[in-house]
């Protein structure tokens, strides 16, 4: 059960950790990010408290879950990484919500999670960031069992925190993946499209 709760916060951390650096890499990708977040609901006066605490909290869980990642070999770290996979939870799920209410409302938000992006949100955004909440929780299960630990492998660790990286990579260029095995989302097809006004006639 170490190993699982390794992968989630190796996985998890990581894709964090570059949530938030691409993020504040520069002014203009800043505002990028700060300029998408009324599309997911929240009030224009609200806009730029909403995305320091989004990237604070971003920065705070990664510091939180990377070293824990890297202490896991060692047999400690883990009451940080059940802080670290808690605090996750709570955010993937805030974002999976977000998300979903976007998409469900067409209101053409695109996703700046790692950057400059086009894409408008779709179904499959809901469904990743619903895969990183389900990976959070099951690592945050897998710490339960603490007996667990002292029979934990180094090896099989620092194995498990490894793949959790590679799967962090896949999250990172998710859209990429997706458009390669799925094809890219329909232009427009995240807008609601408003009907004409009608027009009256004048005799």
């Amino acid at each position: 059960m170490a190993y699982v709760s390794a992968f989630a916060a190796a996985l998890c951390g990581l894709v964090l950790l570059v949530s938030a650096v691409s993020k504040v890499r520069g002014k203009a990708a800043y505002a990028e990010f700060v300029a998408s977040v009324p599309a997911f609901g929240v009030p224009a006066h609200w806009t730029p408290l909403f995305a320091k605490v989004t990237v604070a909290a971003e920065f705070l869980i990664a510091a939180s879950l990377m070293p824990s990642a890297a202490l896991a070999a060692s047999g400690s770290g883990w009451w940080l990484a059940t802080a670290g996979l808690a605090l996750a939870a709570g955010l993937f799920g805030v974002l999976t919500a977000a998300v979903w209410r976007a998409v469900a409302r067409r209101t053409g938000a695109v996703c700046r999670c790692f950057g400059p992006a086009r894409t408008v949100l779709a179904h499959r955004h809901v469904v990743r960031n619903a895969l990183l909440l389900l990976v959070a929780l099951a690592g945050l299960a897998a710490l339960s069992n603490v007996s667990t630990v002292d029979a934990t492998e180094p090896g099989g660790v620092v194995l498990a925190a490894a793949v959790g990286a590679i799967g962090a990579v896949a999250v990172v260029r998710f859209d990429d993946l997706a458009d390669l095995f799925a094809g890219p989302v329909p232009q427009g097809s995240g807008v609601r499209r408003r009907k004409p006004a009608s027009r009256r006639r004048t005799l």
